[in-house]
């Protein structure tokens, strides 16, 4: 080792640094180079320096070892357990699979990509949107949702349905007392799942037809019989092609219901169980499929 220099004990540096040179080259006279002379041939064990972790050997090597980042569902953080809801191990799998799907530019692929990007404008255009139900108030924001699509409504005490004529119809912008939906006709309007959230909070509707509205399903029937089962008493789901035997069943929870228009009673084995044990629920209620034609005015 160096000697450090104390103040009184004078030495001169060049003494110094020879004598530093020469235990230097004592030290490494008798130390080869690996791979020279009587080592050659023979495994040199390498020391891991302190501090250091030694190199694994491919054997060694886990599937975690591997991995590039931790998924998300394996992540403990708060956010990360809210999110592992609606994250699932096959997410990365299912997006690189539509990354290599070739581009197809065919008139049909095109089609219904239209088709799809539509569909998504309509259902967000029908959300429901608190700002018109606290302005208007449930009444008259159904109203105005109804009209505003082609569809028509009728108040109680008034002789008259509205409906919008090249766009323009007439209703209060404002919210008013008194005025209570009795009639909703929603014929040929393209209303969606999401749409039905605007028809919530009526308080004495008692007649809706639905008739050729193609997107109502089973799912919307559901919500139409427990939004309505206080007060309605018509309802018409003659042309709802994709309502089945059971979501037919839900009409049971509508106890003041007195005509159901349909279809065909006959069609299927179950649908026609399904009305017949509706009928014995509700004795009151009439199940009709006869054509019916009336003219709003």
């Amino acid at each position: 080792m160096l000697k450090i220099l104390q103040p009184g004990r004078p030495k001169r540096l060049g003494g110094l640094l020879s004598e530093c040179l020469c235990r230097y080259s004592s030290d490494n006279t008798d130390k080869k180079p690996p791979g020279s002379g009587e080592n050659r041939g023979q495994a040199v064990l390498v020391k891991t320096p302190p501090g250091e972790k030694a190199p694994k050997k491919p054997a060694d090597f886990t599937k975690e070892d591997l991995q590039w980042r931790k998924p998300w569902h394996e992540k403990q953080f708060q956010y990360y357990d809210t999110l592992r809801t609606f994250y699932s191990e096959d997410n990365n799998a299912s997006t690189l699979a539509w990354i290599q799907q070739p581009i197809n530019l065919s008139p049909k692929a095109i089609k219904k990509w239209w088709a799809r990007k539509k569909d998504f404008e309509e259902r967000f255009m029908q959300q429901y949107i608190p700002e018109r139900h606290n302005i208007l108030g449930p009444e008259l924001a159904a109203a105005h949702f109804i009209v505003y699509r082609g569809g028509a409504v009728k108040f109680h005490d008034e002789n008259k349905w509205i409906k919008a004529i090249d766009g323009h119809y007439e209703l209060p912008d404002r919210y008013k007392k008194g005025m209570h939906l009795q009639a909703i006709d929603c014929t040929d309007m393209n209303l969606r799942y999401e749409g039905l959230d605007n028809l919530r909070n009526l308080k004495n509707l008692e007649w809706l037809s639905f008739n050729s509205c193609k997107h109502i399903d089973d799912w919307c029937l559901d919500v139409i019989t427990n939004v309505f089962s206080h007060s309605l008493l018509y309802l018409d789901l003659r042309n709802c092609f994709k309502v089945t035997e059971r979501g037919l069943g839900a009409v049971y929870k509508m106890p003041h219901l007195k005509v159901l228009y349909l279809d065909d009673l006959l069609k299927d084995t179950r649908y026609e169980m399904t009305c017949l044990l509706l009928e014995e629920l509700n004795p009151q209620l009439t199940i009709k499929s006869d054509v019916i034609d009336f003219e709003i005015k």
